[in-house]
């Protein structure tokens, strides 16, 4: 009878073959980290905090500062061999490379006991170790767009199987590390069979204690909200999101390469200000309708990657990084709860190197814009359905996601109607 499972050594092979992706991507390419994201944003905070100048890093570390931290010991190694910048950086991306190589080596066993082939696995693999969309992350200068990801999924796996501390603890981090992450808080929820309090206690105290130095170090509390709150209210507004249509026409800027764009828009003015806040809360009906629609625990790697997408569609910045998250939370869901290759995962690699990377350099931003919701679009339908399709009710005596979600839910609402009414108050101050 043929084996279902991967042997000693076949697991350090596809390793070293992790490792070996993980370190060939970092050095792929010479970043030119003094004119990326990175040297705008990160480099001289990184540099403060490897020369032990604390105070002057949390003074101008960026909202990812923790993600710095993290990422510290890794490029003090190149910092103590008197290592160029380039190396640093290096060194500082190549921990998020082996966390998402190291998800894809964690998950090829599971696919192999559930019966899949070794295409299945390689593919997995390969788009952990050698995912074109992070390439273009490195180029901009933000790996820990990557590490983000990773850490959201990870935190809706750990949950999934019960543990509530770790769950908890990765989740903060991720929060930490990106504050799009916050949108992993309701699948972390639904994928906890139980302690959901203590979750989001332990979540909320990982967060505060890697943001709270920094916000301590602004001069006043409008500062601190200030770094530490990625704003939309940018006039840059590029195609590739759903309210490009929305804009009214304006002059041709320098596109992303130096290129001029034609076709040019401006964001309306309803929208700056309110798309992060949207991303932010919309979580949370979404997430009550999945329960409502009794969605199995299992299938919280696909609420998060709806919510990623969804990400992606609704911020005017979006960038040709911004969908990798996506990308990782759909991996996680087909491979593991789906139990399939990520075939998914790979239509929308290959997706989002055609749309942001392969259009036509003639073609209009009208016509960009349209082949990026076009495709979105149908991605966001096929999720919907995958999370949202009425299951059958549970039989009697077993507990389902829906049922738990509930009882946790309503054991901390008010119990009567007088009891609502009594615990809300008219302030006698106003304001307070």
């Amino acid at each position: 009878m043929r084996s279902r499972s991967l042997s000693r050594l076949q697991l350090v092979l596809l390793g070293a073959v992790g490792l070996a992706g993980a370190i060939a991507m970092a050095w792929s390419h010479t970043w030119q980290v003094t004119l990326n994201d990175y040297g705008g944003e990160a480099m001289h905070p990184l540099q403060a905090l490897l020369n032990g100048r604390i105070l002057s890093f949390l003074q101008t570390a960026p909202s990812y500062g923790p993600s710095l931290v993290m990422r510290a010991p890794f490029a003090l190694i190149a910092k103590l061999a008197n290592g160029t910048e380039l190396l640093v950086y290096r060194f500082s991306a190549l921990p998020c490379l082996i966390a998402l190589a190291g998800l894809g080596v964690w998950i090829a066993p599971r696919l192999r006991a559930a019966g899949r082939g070794w295409i299945a696995i390689l593919l997995t693999l390969a788009l952990c170790v050698a995912n074109p969309v992070t390439y273009y992350a490195l180029a901009i200068g933000h790996p820990e767009e990557v590490l983000g990801a990773v850490l959201c999924v990870a935190s809706v796996i750990v949950a999934q199987r019960g543990h509530v501390n770790c769950a908890g603890v990765l989740l903060g981090l991720a929060i930490a590390n990106k504050e799009w992450a916050v949108v992993a808080i309701g699948p972390v929820l639904i994928a906890l069979p139980a302690h959901r309090w203590r979750a989001l206690t332990i979540a909320a105290g990982v967060c505060a204690a890697a943001l709270g130095p920094i916000a301590l170090a602004s001069s006043t509390a409008k500062a601190a909200s200030a770094r530490l709150t990625v704003s939309d209210t940018t006039t840059y507004f590029y195609p590739q999101q759903i309210w490009w249509f929305f804009g009214s026409h304006g002059h041709w800027v320098p596109a992303m390469r130096g290129q001029l764009m034609p076709g040019f828009r401006v964001p309306p003015s309803w929208l700056p200000g309110r798309a992060h806040e949207l991303i932010a809360w919309i979580g949370l009906p979404l997430t009550l309708l999945a329960v409502w629609r009794r969605m199995p625990r299992e299938n919280a790697l696909a609420l998060l990657a709806l919510l990623l997408l969804l990400r992606c569609m609704l911020d005017p910045w979006d960038l040709v990084y911004y969908p990798i998250p996506f990308i990782v939370a759909l991996l996680g869901w087909e491979t593991l709860a789906r139990h399939r290759a990520p075939v998914g995962a790979l239509l929308a690699t290959v997706a989002t190197w055609l749309i942001f990377e392969v259009v036509p350099p003639d073609l209009d931003a009208n016509g960009k814009a349209l082949s990026f919701i076009v495709p979105s679009l149908l991605a966001l339908f096929a999720l919907s359905w995958a999370v949202y399709r009425r299951r059958a009710p549970a039989p009697a005596g077993q507990s389902t996601t829906s049922s738990s979600f509930v009882n946790w839910l309503s054991r901390r609402a008010p119990s009567s109607l007088s009891t609502t009414r009594s615990s809300i108050r008219t302030p006698s101050t106003p304001g307070r």
